[in-house]
């Protein structure tokens, strides 16, 4: 798999955004695939006409490659078209950023024809600059590019939210990873009187506001000293050195240009609080950083904040545009941190974990399979196993052997749109192994993933397929169908099939949620349930019941007990090789299929449509 990586900044420039593609595209690269970062070949702080400025336009670093392309235009909106040449070949393009290589992707899709993921990383806005322009053209062009691309993952919950609002399909969340070995355990392991800020030197961190705080704090209790760390972006050492001069705080904040880790390591080391008064960040990485130091977070009251803080169940969130009160606060909240600061110094590490990179990268590399539809198509929120006959029965035959439970069930598009509009069928269904059943379910794979699936699985014919590949003998319970129609079944079986016995029948009426009847099933001790009561029924009583019976195998059979009993006659093989058996049903039990295939179809196909124009897929 050709992973491609398409950001505006990356390294040599730092940042939260340049951090998260350096860290995901290195653990690809660990897991084996080839991985590709195409970036802009200046750096957005450093001078436009300085011919030094510009970058390397190919370079290998970690087993990445890095491809760098020049833009013109604004740095809030670069373009450069020429990213199509280098996204020719990948299986996966992964845009970060709501920005001109999100449009322009979207835009030229029809010709590329490449897969894309998005990360929001706080979509653009991270300043109240031209606000309402920024909301139009979100609710517009953004809503519309946004089509475009089969899975939109929101970084934080506060992205979630803002992008549920032009997204309703294919939108996940992925909570930033951070590399939480970089500064572990660097916090003192006494409490002192000393903060750290870390980030960069920018206007939206509202580094003025920080340094009041602590002038406020200081006027409580004169103990208090911060460090403020970062590299130049629109601010730089100087502005920020000055600041602190106005406010005349020189001798309690300490401002650290361009540190390196070792030095944030020692300066974490007199520190036990890590603060920021940002006015707006994608998610706070710097944060889980200083978590994971063991740094007690005292953050400003902004959404990825308070998402984090929320998640996590440590920190303390501040007004920071009202100094006197959020140092009030503050020193009030250190009596009792203070107090327990060995306790709270774990607990600060051990919620840093949740962030952990091998985590997050399988996520990620868990979505990408999904849009590609491997090994599996999701269709209507279901995802169904793209296999063969021989592999679905091999992939059974294997649980069986190794007696580890499996439920299966039958995708066809009656179930599917029973999915769509019940969550708690929906749900169920991620516990089973789904197969395609259906030339319904085979054209919304045309439309959604451009290819069918490799063979027909309906439970009528792969059932009977199953048993006739297992030389190992089962002992099979049936439950389901009318009163005497699986007992004619399960003597068909029993001729078709002498290597296996079946040791048990219940009839699909009466209470079938009751103790007694998963009882018998385990008295029986079969190996093999097979579940005939309709759909969604015989899913979701197979997902209420199943680990109760004691089975290893449970399949959602359908119509087989009546096939076998001979109640209803299949269709002639030509009309089941021209895949119209659903025809075949409805001319011979038109009362009760009418609405599943008159209505239902209709509705299915209307379904998968509006799912194509979403874009989304996974």
């Amino acid at each position: 798999m050709l992973i491609v990586h398409v950001v505006r900044q990356f390294t040599p420039s730092i940042g939260g955004l340049e951090d998260v593609v350096r860290e995901l595209s290195a653990r690809q690269v660990g897991c084996g695939f080839a991985v590709r970062v195409v970036t802009l070949d200046r750096l957005f702080m450093a001078k436009a006409d300085s011919s030094s400025t510009r970058l390397p336009s190919y370079q290998t670093i970690d087993g990445v490659e890095i491809v760098r392309i020049p833009y013109f235009g604004s740095r809030r909106y670069p373009v450069a078209p020429r990213v199509l040449r280098y996204i020719a070949k990948a299986d996966i393009v992964h845009v970060h950023g709501i920005d001109f290589f999100f449009d322009f992707l979207a835009l030229t899709k029809f010709l590329h024809g490449r897969s894309l993921i998005v990360s929001t990383h706080g979509g653009f806005f991270h300043t109240r600059y031209a606000s309402w322009l920024k909301s139009i053209w979100f609710r517009t062009l953004t809503s519309v590019s946004m089509h475009a691309y089969a899975g939109t993952v929101a970084v934080s919950g506060s992205d979630f939210r803002r992008f549920a609002r032009i997204r309703s399909t294919g939108l996940h969340c992925i909570e930033n990873g951070v590399n939480t070995d970089k500064l572990a355990d660097a916090a003192s392991l006494s409490p002192v009187k000393g903060m750290i800020c870390v980030g960069r030197l920018s206007s939206n961190k509202r580094l003025d506001r920080l340094i009041a705080f602590l002038k406020q704090v200081r006027q409580l209790d004169p103990e208090w000293s911060l460090t403020i760390a970062g590299r130049a972006w629109d601010q730089n050492a100087d502005d920020i050195r000055h600041m602190i001069a106005a406010s005349g705080q020189q001798n309690a904040i300490a401002v650290l240009d361009s540190p390196t880790d070792a030095e944030i390591r020692d300066v974490m080391g007199r520190s036990s609080v890590f603060v920021s008064a940002s006015e707006y960040e994608g998610f706070g990485l710097a944060v889980v950083e200083g978590l994971s130091a063991g740094l007690y977070p005292v953050l400003s009251d902004i959404d990825a904040f308070r998402s984090l803080v929320g998640a996590r169940r440590i920190g303390k969130l501040l007004r920071f545009d009202d100094p006197v009160a959020a140092a009030r606060a503050f020193v009030d909240a250190w009596e009792e941190i203070g107090g327990s600061y060995r306790k709270v110094r774990e607990s600060c590490i051990e919620a840093s974990r949740a962030y952990d990179w091998d985590a997050v990268s399988a996520r990620y590399l868990s979505l990408y399979r999904s849009v590609l539809g491997e090994p599996a198509r999701t269709i209507l929120d279901v995802p169904i196993r793209l296999t063969s006959r021989k592999g679905a029965a091999r992939h059974l035959q294997k649980r069986l052997a190794l007696k580890s439970p499996q439920m299966v069930a039958f995708g066809n598009a009656n179930l599917l749109n029973i999915a769509r509009a019940d969550r708690h069928v929906r749900d169920a269904l991620r516990r089973f192994h789904v197969l395609n059943d259906g030339v319904g379910t085979d054209l919304a794979s045309r439309v959604l993933y451009g290819a069918k699936f490799p063979e027909n699985l309906n439970g009528t014919d792969f059932v009977p397929y199953l048993l006739s590949e297992l030389q190992h003998g089962l002992r099979i319970f049936l439950l389901g169908a009318r009163p005497g129609v699986a007992e004619r079944a399960a003597c068909a079986l029993q001729v078709q099939f002498p290597q296996h016995q079946v040791v048990g029948v219940q009839h699909g009426f009466g209470d079938l949620d009751a103790p007694a009847v998963s009882q018998t099933i385990q008295s029986a001790k079969a190996d093999l349930l097979l579940v005939g009561l309709g759909n969604p029924r015989q899913e979701l009583w197979l997902a209420r019941h199943f680990d109760t019976t004691g089975c290893t195998l449970g399949i959602a059979v359908g119509a087989l007990f009546d096939f076998m009993a001979g109640k209803v006659p299949r269709a002639p093989s030509w009309i089941r090789s021209a895949r119209l058996e659903w025809l075949y049903r409805l001319c011979v039990e038109p009362r009760r299929l009418a609405a599943r295939y008159l209505l239902g179809n209709p509705r299915f196909l209307s379904s998968v449509v509006a799912l194509w124009w979403s874009g989304a897929r996974g």
